[in-house]
């Protein structure tokens, strides 16, 4: 091979070398930028995905189901100063929990869960 042919593909190597260490390094900067309710509320959703065999679909509305009651604790935190207030008011929102994920997993499925979460909370 001539050398003007070497430099090019030498450059083409770089070039691809240079792409994919940029790419990687957007990737690892666009999972940084997520916050940690978001992390929370995907944790979950992909354990309960896993555990009780969900779909996409109703994996994705538990995730939802997670945000919004993140992003009604958020409020309650705005409008509540007293800790007892405060306190109420966060767990009246952890408390529609349960019943949000009723409509999403069915009936069979959302006894699973509930058996789950009782052993997960006796044996802690």
């Amino acid at each position: 091979m001539c050398n003007s042919i070497k430099k090019t593909i030498f450059m083409n190597k770089k070039t691809i070398i240079l792409y994919i260490a940029l790419s990687m390094f957007a990737i690892n900067v666009k999972s940084q930028t997520t916050n940690p309710a978001e992390q929370v509320a995907d944790k979950i959703a992909r354990k309960m995905k896993d555990t009780l065999n969900l779909t996409g679909l109703q994996r994705n509305q538990i995730y939802d189901v997670n945000m919004s009651l993140h992003y009604q604790k958020q409020v309650a935190r705005q409008l509540y100063t007293a800790y007892d207030s405060l306190t109420t008011a966060i767990q009246a929102v952890e408390g529609k929990r349960d019943s949000l994920y009723l409509p999403i997993l069915g009936q069979v499925k959302y006894q699973l869960y509930l058996s789950k979460k009782r052993n997960l909370v006796n044996n802690n």
